[in-house]
């Protein structure tokens, strides 16, 4: 593991760069919301992590509930959170003129899971230039469908901010009703599934494919996983939700819209959170196939949460590769067995978190087991699909669900690592191998 010349750690760094944007957000929710309808500290709070840690669970409305600046500030954690404080933070130095010393550059690196500081600038700024790309590209087709229902005043806004909202996977919705009212459109949730695969992708598999189209480099091991991953969960998601839900929650639907909101569902499941389909509608397997799909969540260095894809196809390769009897290999390139470790040691970590954060909910909630598992699920995802048990959460219950999309979004090996790891020094002592049996 990379160190820096701080007795801090990276993780330790970035585990407090976002808990002081987080603080700093909550503050100024509550300050500027004072004269509008006044938020109690631990909603601003809940608010402020929702938005830093892209995840989307509100518990008060954003269009109506919090004023005009408050939804700015909103917006401008969502961007923070979506980018990274740490890549933010670079960025903000290298505009002002200041040099990124090498400090800052493992910070922008180690952010987005890389073991090297090396092209952290020119990566730094071609991540800069890809976001507001992406998403000043998408407002346009964004307003076109807000126009339809909005003075073009109100619409520019709904359009910048579902285009950010969208992009960094966050879920936010200044809209009552979310994207309920846009079920039966093609040109907004398409915009939307776009912008969300886009930010879910990570940041090193979009330069990748850039540079693929312009040079026509081959594509790397970690990006042809994270496509052919993000493939396979959208596709086999829409099959598996027009299966359980053809007749429930799609019923309303003529056949081709139900295909097209199965597939938005199959995208924004896996960390973005918008929902054209009402949550409480779709059938026990639905919700089934969405929880399996908000676990996955995206891929490494994006603006999305989850195990991430290449945990999900790293896991999926070992296991057909133990069957088999040979060592996994991906794109002509031996997989190493720390690398699949790391993967198992996320997954069960991951998955413990969940399992603890969902026994802590159903001791202080008295709300039906399925809304709390969901809403576990989906905060420690950074989702923000909800079954509508996060209004009515108690104060317990919210301490619980930010816990959870704090450590969803800054990682918990991350966080594992930079509160609990120590130094352990290379031992000389060599023990002698047992098989223990398994299965």
């Amino acid at each position: 593991m990379i160190r820096t010349y701080s007795s801090l750690r990276i993780e330790k760094t970035i585990i407090s760069a976002f808990l002081s944007v987080i603080i700093a957000g909550a503050l100024l929710l509550w300050i500027f919301n004072l004269r509008h309808a006044p938020l109690s500290l631990l909603d601003a709070l809940f608010t402020s992590t929702s938005a830093v840690c892209v995840t989307g669970l509100v518990v008060v409305d954003t269009g109506s509930a919090l004023s005009p600046a408050s939804r700015w500030i909103v917006l401008l954690l969502i961007q923070l959170g979506g980018l990274g404080i740490m890549t933010t933070a670079a960025a903000a130095m290298l505009f002002l003129g200041q040099k990124i010393q090498l400090r800052q550059r493992l910070f922008v690196t180690g952010g987005l899971g890389i073991d090297t500081p090396a092209g952290a600038v020119r990566l730094l700024l071609k991540i800069i230039r890809i976001t507001l790309f992406v998403e000043a590209a998408a407002v346009i087709p964004l307003f076109l469908a807000f126009r339809r229902s909005f003075p073009a005043g109100e619409a520019f806004f709904h359009a910048i901010f579902h285009s950010v909202s969208a992009f960094c996977n966050a879920g936010f919705s200044t809209l009552p009703a979310g994207l309920e009212g846009y079920a039966t459109g093609y040109l907004l949730p398409g915009t939307i599934m776009l912008l969300i695969v886009s930010g879910g992708l990570g940041f090193l598999v979009i330069s990748d494919i850039l540079m693929f189209f312009r040079r026509r480099t081959r594509l790397s091991a970690h990006s042809w996983l994270v496509l052919k991953a993000t493939w396979i969960l959208i596709a086999a998601g829409t099959a598996l939700l027009l299966l359980t839900d053809f007749n429930g929650g799609l019923a309303p639907f003529s056949s081709p819209l139900k295909i097209w909101n199965a597939l938005f569902q199959s995208v924004t499941a896996r960390t973005a959170g918008f929902n054209t389909v009402p949550m409480t509608a779709i059938s026990h397997g639905g919700l089934f196939i969405l929880c399996f799909l908000m676990i996955i969540g995206a891929s490494p260095g994006s603006t999305g949460g989850g195990i991430k894809t290449t945990t999900a196809g790293l896991l999926a390769g070992a296991a057909l590769s133990e069957i088999r009897g040979v060592k996994m290999v991906v794109r002509n390139n031996s997989i190493p067995d720390s690398n699949i470790r790391r993967a198992l040691a996320v997954t069960v970590l991951y998955l413990s978190t969940v399992f603890l954060g969902t026994i802590l909910l159903i001791l202080v909630e008295e709300l039906p087991f399925k809304e709390l598992l969901f809403e576990a699920i989906s905060a420690m995802g950074t989702v923000g699909l909800s079954l509508g048990a996060t209004s009515s959460l108690s104060a317990s219950g919210r301490i619980v669900v930010i816990l959870l999309m704090f450590w969803g979004r800054v990682g918990i090996l991350t966080f594992m690592y930079g509160m609990i790891s120590r130094e352990v020094k290379a031992s000389k002592i060599s023990y002698a191998e047992t098989n223990i049996p398994v299965g």
